[in-house]
């Protein structure tokens, strides 16, 4: 049945969704591809862990609290790291998260290991039934994230004076600053927002896969690849690009090969990029002469 290729499609695209959305949020406020998002995650979901079995807390208190780190880790890095490289060469910041992403990995690995870990799922129960097909209660809940994920954020950046001045820092800088927004402010919120986005993405992912410093590499570059598929300049593309992926990556697994799942896959992003060069639901931009 297709049916069932589908739901598992989108559970997993949920997740694609997630990183995308982190890593769009960064990019469209500050310019810079954040190669370290699904590092800082790991970092997240191991914090959770430790609550969990060192500290002995309930499930959702070790994760608010754990989500909570992520908040600070990306405002905390942004601040540090980010905040000084500012207007300089965009190289300069990308070689900065890609060291991060290695700085953190080695530091992770110093702290629990290189070993792998079972992390609990939030409830165990048995699937239920969708219109006759059998759903796994964790694959609703990935998808049920998501989307209130992509609702809450599209609220905060229309609806909230910290989202709109969000907005205006990432179209105009020397505008935003004459009218009193905080630069720093607004790209530390960004920042945070995509620590929390991509610190639910490893929780989440932490109980299908086994715990270890490795676990984000993969879901690093499918939610680069997601976010590329529905394009870059809109949080709803990014959101319907990684399950579209999910769903196309199950799909040809099933029918095709699943060996070439991958490879198909990213043939097919590239030639949807050929035709449509700012993705499925991006919007071209026309620049004024």
């Amino acid at each position: 049945m297709i049916a069932p290729l589908i739901i598992g499609g989108l559970a997993s695209g949920s997740l694609y969704a997630l990183v995308g959305l982190a890593i769009v949020v960064v990019l469209r406020a500050t310019d810079i591809p954040n190669f370290a998002q699904g590092e800082m995650a790991m970092v997240s979901t191991f914090v959770a862990y430790s609550l969990l079995a060192e500290e002995g807390l309930p499930w959702w208190a070790a994760v608010t609290l754990a989500l909570v780190f992520a908040v600070v880790q990306g405002v905390v890095i942004q601040q540090i790291i980010i905040r000084p490289l500012i207007g300089g060469p965009v190289l300069s910041t990308v070689i900065a998260t890609l060291g991060l992403n290695i700085v953190l990995h080695n530091l992770a690995g110093i702290i629990w290991g290189h070993q792998t870990y079972v992390f609990p799922p939030p409830v165990e129960a048995p699937p239920f039934s969708l219109l006759g097909v059998p759903v796994a209660v964790e694959s609703a809940l990935n998808v049920a994230v998501a989307v209130a994920v992509i609702i809450g954020f599209t609220a905060i950046l229309k609806y909230t004076w910290e989202g709109i001045a969000l907005r205006a820092a990432s179209q105009n800088q020397t505008n935003a600053r004459l009218v009193g927004i905080s630069i720093n402010r607004s790209f530390a919120l960004a920042w945070g927002m995509g620590g929390l986005a991509g610190g639910l993405a490893g929780i989440l992912i932490a109980p299908d896969l086994f715990l270890d410093t490795n676990m984000m590499g993969a879901l690093l570059i499918k939610g680069f690849a997601g976010g590329v598929l529905g394009g870059l300049g809109s949080l709803a593309g990014v959101f319907a690009g990684g399950l579209s992926l999910g769903v196309i990556e199950n799909l040809v697994g099933a029918y095709l090969s699943p060996s070439f799942a991958d490879g198909f896959t990213f043939l097919l992003i590239i030639a949807v990029l050929v035709v449509m060069p700012e993705g499925v639901f991006g919007r071209v931009r026309r620049r004024k002469v």
